[in-house]
C-alpha cells in the first residue's frame, strides 16, 4: 500500500493524470478543427474565425482569476473533475445541435465560450498541482510534459480529424471527443492530487475568502515589480503575435484554393515542432538557471519565423517555419512555467499563474476582435493588384488572395520580435532568475 501511495504521488502519478488530459486535448482539438472547416465552408471569411478565437480566449479574462482562486482554496481534484465533466456536457450540446441539423455560427461562439470557461481550471490547476506532486528537480520535466499536451495533440488531432471526418462525419468526431473526456476524468479520479497548506488566518466566509484570493494574484505580481515587467512584455508580444494564430488558417485556405490537406500539413508540422521542443525539455529538464534570458532568446527566434510566415512563400516553407517556431515556443514557455513554479509559493501558484495568463490574454482580445475585420475590409482589398498597399508590400507578401492576411501576420510578429529584443536589452530582465529567490529559500539564503 505504501509503495502504491508513493507511486501515485510522484512523477509516475503526474504522468497518469497528464495522459488523461493529453487524450482529452486530442479529442477537443479534433472537434475544433472539424468545426473550423464547417465554419469556413459556411462563411468563407476570416471574421467569423477571428470571433471564434475571441470567444476561445475572452472568458479567460473573467474566469481565469476566479479559477485560480478556487484552485488554491478548494479541493483541486474535485474542481478539475467537475470542469472536465461540464466540458463534456458542452460537447453533448454541440452533438445535439448537429444531430438536429440546427447548428449555426452563433452557436459555436456560445459553445466555444463555455468550453473556454471550463478550461480555465486546467492550466493553473495542473501547473500548481505539479509543484506539489513532484520534486523541485523535475519542474522542468513536468513543464515539458504540459507543453507536450498541446503540441503533440496538434500532430495527432489534425491527422485523426482528416482520417475520421470523411468516415464518421462531424457527429462521429463529437462522440470521440466525449469518450476522451471520460478518460481524463478517470485519470484524475485515480490519482491523489495534493492540496497546498492553508493560511489559518484566512476568512471563513466563502465570499470574502474568494474575494481576497482574487486580489492576491494581482497583488503578488504588482509587489514584485520585475515580475510585472515580465508580464507586460508577454502581454505586448501576445497582442501583436496573435495575428498569426487568428489569420493563418484563412490565409492558407485562400492562398491554396481551400486546400484542407495543405492546412492540415502545416498544423501537423506545428504540432511536431512543439512536441520536439517539449520532448527535449522533458528529457533534458530545461535550464536550471537563467530561465528568463533563455526564454527571451528562443521567443525572439520563434516570432521571427512567424513573421516570415506571412511573406510570399510556399506551403513547404510555411510548414517548416511552423515546426521551427513551435519548437521554440515549447522551449520558452516551459522555461517560464518552471520559473514560476520555482519562485512563487505553492499556496499562491494557481492564483498567480492564472493572473499572469489573464493579463497576457487581455491584450490578445483586442487583436482577435479587429484581426478579421481588418483583414477582410482593409488589408485584403489594399493588397490586391492596384490596391493602396500593393505597390509598397506586394513584393513581400504578393497581391493575390490571402496577401492582406499575410501582411498583418508579418507586421504583427515583427513587432513582437522588437518588443522581446527591447526587453532582453534590460539587465533587470536578464538577471531575474538571480534577483528573485526561490520559494523554498530561507531569508539567510536569499541573495
Amino acid at each position: 500500500m505504501a509503495s502504491a501511495r508513493k507511486w501515485k504521488s510522484g512523477l509516475s502519478g503526474f504522468f497518469v493524470v497528464w495522459t488523461g488530459q493529453f487524450v482529452s486535448t486530442v479529442g477537443t482539438l479534433m472537434t475544433s478543427m472539424a468545426l473550423t472547416f464547417w465554419a469556413f465552408d459556411v462563411t468563407g471569411r476570416a471574421t467569423e474565425l477571428g470571433l471564434m478565437f475571441f470567444f476561445t480566449f475572452g472568458p479567460r479574462l473573467i474566469f481565469m482569476p476566479i479559477a485560480g482562486a478556487l484552485l488554491d482554496r478548494w479541493n483541486r481534484k474535485k474542481l478539475l473533475i467537475i470542469a472536465d465533466a461540464l466540458a463534456g456536457l458542452t460537447s453533448i450540446a454541440t452533438l445535439a445541435l448537429v444531430h438536429l441539423d440546427a447548428l449555426e455560427i452563433w452557436h459555436l461562439y456560445v459553445l466555444t465560450a463555455l468550453l473556454s470557461t471550463f478550461g480555465c481550471f486546467q492550466n493553473p490547476g495542473f501547473t500548481a498541482s505539479a509543484t506539489l506532486m513532484v520534486p523541485k528537480k523535475h519542474y522542468g520535466r513536468t513543464s515539458g510534459l504540459l507543453m507536450l499536451t498541446y503540441s503533440a495533440s496538434s500532430i495527432i488531432a489534425p491527422a485523426l480529424a482528416g482520417i475520421l471526418l470523411p468516415i464518421l462525419g462531424l457527429k462521429g468526431i463529437l462522440l470521440v471527443d466525449l469518450a476522451t473526456f471520460l478518460v481524463a476524468v478517470g485519470a484524475i479520479a485515480l490519482i491523489p492530487i495534493p492540496q497546498p497548506e492553508r493560511d489559518p488566518a484566512a476568512p471563513i466566509h466563502p465570499v470574502r475568502q474568494i474575494g481576497r484570493d482574487l486580489v492576491e494574484g494581482f497583488r503578488y505580481l504588482f509587489e514584485h515589480g520585475k515580475l510585472f515587467t515580465l508580464l507586460s512584455i508577454h502581454a505586448g508580444i501576445n497582442m501583436l503575435g496573435i495575428f498569426y494564430d487568428v489569420l493563418l488558417r484563412p490565409m492558407v485556405l485562400l492562398r491554396t484554393g481551400d486546400n484542407e490537406i495543405a492546412l492540415a500539413t502545416i498544423l501537423s508540422l506545428f504540432g511536431f515542432g512543439g512536441a520536439a521542443g517539449a520532448l527535449a525539455v522533458t528529457l533534458w529538464g530545461g535550464p536550471k538557471k537563467r530561465r528568463i534570458p533563455f526564454s527571451f532568446l528562443v521567443y525572439i527566434l520563434a516570432f521571427a519565423l512567424r513573421a516570415i510566415s506571412g511573406l510570399k512563400i510556399g506551403v513547404f516553407w510555411l510548414a517548416a517555419f511552423a515546426f521551427g517556431f513551435s519548437a521554440c515556443l515549447s522551449l520558452g514557455t516551459s522555461a517560464v512555467r518552471a520559473f514560476f513554479q520555482s519562485k512563487v509559493p505553492p499556496a499562491l501558484q494557481a492564483r498567480v499563474w492564472a493572473t499572469f495568463i489573464t493579463m497576457v490574454t487581455a491584450g490578445m482580445q483586442v487583436t482577435m476582435l479587429i484581426a478579421g475585420p481588418l483583414a477582410d475590409r482593409v488589408f485584403e482589398p489594399a493588397m490586391q493588384s492596384g490596391g493602396a498597399l500593393a505597390r509598397l508590400f506586394g513584393g513581400l507578401v504578393g497581391t493575390s488572395a490571402g496577401s492582406g492576411l499575410g501582411l498583418l501576420i508579418f507586421l504583427g510578429n515583427l513587432g513582437a520580435v522588437i518588443v522581446f529584443a527591447i526587453g532582453y536589452a534590460f539587465r533587470s530582465m536578464r538577471s531575474l532568475d538571480v534577483s528573485l529567490p526561490d520559494h523554498d529559500q530561507t531569508a539567510e539564503e536569499t541573495p
